[in-house]
């Protein structure tokens, strides 16, 4: 008996239906996964839901810092030493399969250690940099201009995906713990007179120089900071000994309570994808993950029962990652997302994100033949072509006009309908 084309497409459509009716009904939920170590996390990045590293060691410098690295979206992990002396790593960047930064302090000559790799970790690059103790935070807004911050007011910037790396006036000699960049030029820096009181906010609007525009003093401890565009922004931390979230709308200067609710712990850790935010802290046995779906406007607690205390959050698309002490990876996915995961997993996945050179799709999901196509924000077509199944394509998009586009492609005998959004910078 032939099963009509038109019977399959209803079918599917049934099953997409009953997964978006019963989607308040569906639970998600953190787990916790095994880093394959037990020392302390401090950095976690992804460079696609697949493709991720966290990055750490002891604070205390007593052995060799260590990089755990997934390839099938956080089930498994499986750590390196890529140093022998005495280190840790307190930043981490993916930005694609391949490219991928960490940075931290060698301890051995209290030198800034910076680290990279243009083959998803096999082999690392090393170069110490003297008189910066170490570095906190590393962030590439685009393929090949990045940033890393840390000790005595250092700044540093490369913009050769860093082969090269030169020093900028920060105007401070404190310790700058957290950055945040939102395009190449508009760059937000947090620091203080050490690592755990960082209470001023710099910024940069032209990638070189820098200039405080809030100093909380004592009312306010940052543990982490991002910014939409040059106006809003949020920051995570503690008002004394109580977690805290503020809210900007006019580039810093007033910033609004929008967290509600008394919790005694401090807030270490804040990242966002979209509109979706995580931040989370941990003080003995009180603990918390708080998500926002709104930019950040308001905050739900989503998650109690931490192991370990959390210093880095990070979302790609729909599955986040927090990582903290003693080897802690807590890995989060809505339930409906593996349910739809099932029906469509076809979808291709598109990188650097955002890309300013070589755009790549990569059909390697895909079962059979299909076409795709690119369009801009104005509807116009692109870019179109066929892919093979199991296919890589790369692009040179230099001439493409800075802004957001949408890659359209179709899977399962063009019953599967996909959307990708793609940033050009």
């Amino acid at each position: 008996m032939k099963i009509s084309t038109s019977l399959i497409k209803s079918k599917f459509i049934a099953i997409l239906a009953l997964i978006f009716l019963v989607h308040p009904l569906l639970k998600a939920q953190w787990i916790e996964k095994d880093s394959d170590t037990n020392q302390d996390f401090w950095g976690v990045s992804f460079a696609d839901e697949n493709v991720g590293y966290a990055g750490g060691g002891p604070w205390q410098f007593s052995s060799s810092c260590v990089i755990s690295k997934t390839e099938d979206g956080g089930e498994t992990w499986s750590v390196q030493n890529p140093v022998t002396y005495p280190s840790c790593i307190f930043g981490v960047n993916a930005l694609n399969h391949d490219t991928v930064f960490a940075v931290g302090c060698n301890a051995s000559s209290y030198y800034g250690l910076i680290l990279r790799s243009f083959d998803g970790g096999e082999t690392w690059d090393i170069t110490n940099k003297p008189n910066t103790w170490g570095f906190y935070c590393v962030e590439f807004p685009t393929d090949s201009i990045g940033y890393t911050c840390g000790w005595n007011g250092k700044i540093y910037k490369t913009e050769n995906t860093g082969e090269t790396w030169f020093s900028l006036s920060s105007g401070s000699s404190q310790t700058f713990r957290r950055m945040h960049f939102v395009d190449e030029n508009l760059g937000f820096a947090a620091c203080g007179s050490d690592h755990a009181t960082t209470n001023k906010i710099y910024k940069t609007t032209d990638g070189s120089s820098w200039s405080m525009i809030k100093n909380f003093g004592s009312n306010f401890i940052i543990g982490g900071m991002y910014f939409f565009d040059e106006n809003t922004g949020v920051i995570a931390g503690t008002n004394g000994s109580k977690a805290s979230i503020k809210r900007t709308s006019d580039g810093g200067e007033n910033w609004e309570d929008v967290l509600e609710g008394d919790y005694n712990f401090p807030l270490e850790c804040l990242h966002f994808d979209g509109d979706n935010g995580w931040t989370a802290g941990k003080y003995g046995s009180n603990n918390g993950i708080f998500k926002s779906v709104d930019g950040g406007e308001t905050w739900e607690l989503n998650f109690t029962g931490l192991t370990g205390t959390p210093y880095s959050v990070f979302q790609y698309d729909t599955v986040s990652f927090i990582v903290g002490t003693s080897g802690m990876i807590m890995r989060f996915e809505d339930e409906v997302t593996k349910i739809e995961k099932k029906v469509l997993n076809e979808k291709p996945l598109v990188y650097p994100c955002p890309a300013n050179e070589t755009l790549t799709i990569d059909f390697s999901a895909m079962t059979e033949e299909s076409g795709f196509e690119i369009y801009n924000l104005n509807g116009k077509l692109v870019l179109s072509g066929n892919n093979q199944r199991a296919e890589k394509k790369s692009f040179n998009i230099q001439s493409w006009p800075s802004g957001i586009y949408v890659l359209k492609s179709t899977g399962n005998q063009n019953i599967n309908h996909y959307s990708n959004k793609i940033i050009i910078n």
